[in-house]
């Protein structure tokens, strides 16, 4: 029994006296550790109430988080953009010096072989290649001076990837209709080497080079190895497009 009890049975047990009974003693005790075991259990709840409502109040208020930064994106899997056709052609003819307009362009998504119609306006004729791969293969021919078929080879990137006719190389009747260009563009690790040795040897002008890559474009003006590398190779995509230019007409 506490110190407190004690005083209070003490205190009662004379009231009980002195007023000649009333309700009995033990009674009254166990009433007030009601009342007490009550009023501790309403604080300690209160207490939990308080510490939860200031915990919400933590969560409610704590800042957003920021947001995930995005990951690098790995640059092997970006796409090379095609450069851009230029608007002019530049023309270097001895004295002559002059840029032609874009007269038609063309892209395209697939490798391969593809024919470019487009009407000339002047006997000023040209035409540029360029290529998703500047290591590309390209290789051009259109009618020449004679009407045979002409052209030549080289890597996209190397600005050589084209004609030019002037007055005096191009075609007769070539201001008569519309004329066409042929286009056959392989990716850069075409077996060209080992296609150019099956069919031609791989020999230039009759001279054995090793097939370095001098003899590999020479090569590749023969119909039957550009014949060849398409069997082999199928539809590969590849980016690529085509420019014709010429001065206006007069």
């Amino acid at each position: 029994m506490t110190h407190t009890e004690s005083d209070l049975r003490e205190l009662l047990t004379r009231r009980a006296g002195e007023h000649g009974g009333g309700a009995g003693l033990d009674a009254i005790i166990r009433r007030g550790r009601r009342v007490r075991r009550t009023r501790r259990a309403f604080m300690t709840g209160a207490a939990a109430l308080a510490v939860t409502t200031v915990a919400l109040a933590g969560v409610q208020l704590r800042p957003a988080a920021p947001p995930v930064a995005q990951q690098p994106v790995d640059s092997a899997e970006v796409e090379r953009p095609v450069p851009e056709v230029p608007a002019k052609f530049e023309v270097r003819l001895g004295a002559k010096q002059f840029d032609m307009p874009l007269l038609h362009s063309e892209r395209f998504d697939m490798l391969g072989a593809r024919t470019v119609t487009f009407t000339p306006t002047s006997t000023y004729t040209g035409s540029k290649v360029l290529c998703e791969d500047p290591r590309a293969w390209v290789v051009t021919t259109e009618r020449l001076k004679g009407g045979e078929s002409g052209g030549g080879a080289a890597r996209c990137g190397d600005g050589r990837g084209g004609m030019h006719h002037d007055e005096l190389s191009a075609p007769g009747g070539w201001l008569d209709g519309p004329q066409t260009l042929k286009v056959w563009v392989f990716p850069s690790d075409a077996p060209v080497r080992e296609v150019a040795k099956a069919v031609t040897g791989c020999r230039m002008f009759g001279k054995d080079t090793g097939c370095d890559e001098s003899a590999q474009l020479h090569a590749l003006m023969n119909p039957k190895v550009r014949e060849r590398l398409l069997a082999e190779l199928g539809d590969r995509p590849g980016r690529w497009a085509v420019g014709i230019y010429d001065r206006p007409a007069r």
